[in-house]
């Protein structure tokens, strides 16, 4: 089947630099905003607050004021002892962001780069982030197959909680990089409302949300919340068009005055057309560098690459009359994708760089799926003991994931020529898909934790989770028969965070975990590497302003590990698989600012800065294509009085030098480079507002991905305006 879309106009790029003075500046004046007197609610009600939750936390603006996160304790953001990012919804439609990609991009701390057009994986202190959660389900999201994680949508999500470092409390094995948490939107409200809003962009951009709540009985005791939303662009690169569908249902009901029962469905559906594999060469044989336009897609014009995620969930929240409370989550996943794919690979022949030839397509035509039953079950509340209150937390969860992965493939030989190359190429004639790999994943874990009242300043928190983690796995061995490995693993992962507040708004911390993560990477012998082992260290200091409507934290980190796996860029004889190596000694160490929520009545905004260094035994770096220092900034205003209707704002993503080593051609560096962007949004009516969105307000050309010879540009300035309606 051959797909074909419309070729996007080409048009001029410019490469510019922009200053940080924004940054300097926000970061140089937080303090004295945040010694301004409290003010009374009334004055700093200037735009329409977001309902609360039934757990009553706040998130209007961009802070919060209670969460779970870390710990499953309800606490302040300066009572856990560790960095903690939340991207509210105020947030999230602020800067228009619209995937689980966004998100991370714009996140402190957080660095991402890509496979291809549609695997981005992404990073934190040097390791990747494999950890994600569903309201406190803990799943791992893989990017070796591709089932449209990265690109699955935000419409259905309140915020997105982001931990830090090493978090094997809640979710067991796992790298000590972050846990993403991403909490659902509810049923929450007792009278009809919703949304309606209508986004126009760059490259023929058009999506359209709808969000609606209603009560389903007289009382609304019994209420139901519909999500969805349908997105069909182009892109900045050639040939290249993606379609996203989304459909989200849940209903809420209240068992009683202290019992909230919640069942609810999600489909989403993503098509994308002209989907690269890999990337543009980024040298010639001779060693010189290739100069592709932005709007170059290395892709034959008959890929495409589809995916379909239905998940299903139950929730159950009962209090006690004695301040306890009872949660159980329950959750199933089942994931679909297929596609066809076509890679320029060119690095044994090289690519010449007078005739254009020596690169050999390899096309590969796959249709992989996967199922996650997952549940989670806790209870969490006060005790006295020793004439002081503390808190408790018990629960287990339980995680399961099959898999199955079946492909084809085509080697036709080298290309005449690679120069001038449109996506012409012929489709091979597939043979029947065989089954490459499959598998079971299974977790089942134990966990608990008590915060203890030491004193009335200094607060300790331990805890430990017990994790049985299995794998049967087998996949193709390249002769038409199957290697099978069966691994199993038990483990007890120890946390420890004592907390001392100064005053009513600063406070110390400092925290301690072990690091276990059972790994997918094999060596040059097929084998997989051994678990990753560590320990995690953090230390740092918190504050919160203003009524907690602001936080801020700093935080030094030290994490030391074995085993951490490196791609040698080589491919495991008979596989699509890359072979890896174990680092030994591999030390990450930095540091993480961050400044978050209200500066003053109608001014929200958040600005991180981090810097690490991560090393193995021998010294040498790992995973340099990831900057090692970046800032995040965005804020927007609404002004007092006459102009309250209007919102403006903006921010700024840098980050600083980058480079890759090549075996064969030596070093590839990026440049440090920013990201600038722009919003503005006007109520011109009580129910009716339009917004508009600059990405890339200065037009920086920038690689955003460089890795195994192969590049990809990074998105050029775009716009997006926005028309919401709100009833």
């Amino acid at each position: 089947m051959t797909r074909a879309t419309p070729t996007p106009p080409a048009s001029a790029r410019r490469r510019m630099r922009p200053t940080l003075l924004a940054v300097l500046c926000a970061a140089a004046v937080a303090p004295a905003w945040a010694q301004q007197p409290d003010v009374p609610d009334a004055a700093r009600a200037v735009t329409t607050l977001d309902r609360l939750d039934v757990r009553g936390e706040r998130t209007a603006g961009y802070g919060i004021e209670r969460l779970r996160a870390g710990t499953r304790m309800d606490l302040t953001p300066r009572q856990i002892p560790q960095s903690v990012s939340v991207i509210t919804r105020e947030r999230l439609d602020d800067q228009h962001l619209q995937t689980i990609s966004d998100v991370l991009n714009n996140v402190t701390g957080v660095a991402g780069t890509r496979s291809d057009s549609e695997r981005h994986e992404f990073y934190a202190r040097g390791f990747y982030i494999d950890n994600f959660q569903f309201d406190g389900i803990p799943t791992t999201l893989e990017q070796a197959w591709s089932y449209g994680d990265a690109a699955l949508d935000l419409a259905l999500y309140e915020r997105v909680e982001v931990v830090r470092g090493a978090t094997g409390l809640l979710t067991g094995a796992g790298n000590p990089s972050a846990s993403v948490n991403l909490v659902r939107k509810r049923a929450d409200s007792r009278e009809p409302t919703g949304t309606v809003a209508l986004s126009l962009g760059r490259w023929s951009d058009v999506r359209t949300t709808v969000d609606a709540t209603a009560p389903l009985n007289a009382s609304g005791s019994v209420r139901a919340r519909v999500v969805g939303s349908y997105q069909d662009t182009e892109s900045h690169m050639e040939r290249y068009e993606q379609r996203r569908t989304l459909g989200y249902a849940v209903i809420d009901a209240d068992l009683g005055e202290n019992t909230l029962l919640g069942i609810g469905y999600d489909h989403q559906k993503k098509e994308s057309d002209g989907v690269t594999w890999g990337g543009f060469p980024l040298w010639f044989s001779d060693g010189s560098r290739t100069d592709y336009p932005v709007s170059f897609n290395p892709a034959a014009d008959w890929t495409y690459w589809d995916t379909t995620v239905e998940r299903a969930f139950v929730s159950l929240d009962h209090a006690f009359g004695n301040d306890w409370n009872l949660r159980l989550n329950a959750t199933r996943d089942t994931t679909k994708a297929d596609n066809k794919l076509f890679y320029p690979f060119y690095t044994i022949y090289g690519f010449d760089p007078d005739t254009g030839g020596g690169v050999v397509p390899y096309s590969g035509n796959y249709d992989t799926e996967r199922e996650v039953d997952g549940a989670d079950a806790y209870v969490e509340g006060p005790f006295r003991a020793f004439g002081r209150e503390h808190q408790l937390v018990a629960g287990g969860s339980y995680n399961r994931r099959e898999y199955v992965n079946n492909g084809a493939f085509d080697f036709p030989g080298p290309m005449p020529t690679y120069f001038d190359w449109t996506g012409q190429w012929p489709e091979p004639d597939w043979l029947p898909l065989d089954e490459q790999s499959s598998g079971t994943t299974t977790q089942r874990a134990a966990y608990a934790a008590t915060r203890l009242s030491l004193t009335d300043p200094l607060t300790l928190i331990l805890g430990a989770r017990h994790t049985r983690w299995e794998n049967d796995h087998r996949d193709a061995d390249g002769s038409g028969g199957f290697r099978y490995t069966s691994r199993e693993h038990s483990e007890t992962t120890p946390y420890a965070g004592l907390v001392y507040d100064f005053d009513d708004t600063w406070s110390a911390y400092a925290s301690y975990t072990d690091i276990f993560q059972p790994q997918n990477y094999r060596g040059a012998d097929g084998a997989y590497l051994d678990p990753v082992l560590g320990k995690s260290y953090e230390i740092g200091v918190k504050s919160a302003w203003l009524d907690d409507r602001l936080d801020a934290s700093l935080t030094v980190f030290r994490i030391e590990q074995d085993n951490v796996a490196q791609d040698t860029g080589e491919l495991l004889p008979g596989t699509n698989e890359n072979i890896f190596v174990a680092a030994r000694g591999t030390v990450s160490e930095g540091f993480e600012f961050e400044l978050n929520g209200d500066l003053s009545p109608g001014w929200n905004a958040t600005f991180g800065a981090a810097h690490y260094t991560a090393r193995d035994a021998d010294g040498a770096s790992i995973n340099t294509q990831l900057p090692r220092t970046t800032i995040r900034l965005f804020t927007g205003y609404t002004p007092q009085g006459a102009w309250s209707a209007l919102t403006v704002g903006g921010g700024v993503n840098w980050q600083n030098r980058t480079y890759y080593d090549d075996a064969a051609y030596g070093r590839f560096e990026q440049d440090p480079y920013a990201l600038v962007s722009l919003f503005a949004r006007y109520r011109m009516a009580p129910q009716f507002t339009v917004q508009l969105n600059l990405d890339n307000l200065l037009d920086e050309r920038y690689h955003s991905q460089f890795n195994g010879g192969y590049g990809a540009w990074g998105r050029p300035r775009s716009g997006t305006m926005t028309f919401t309606y709100t009833f």
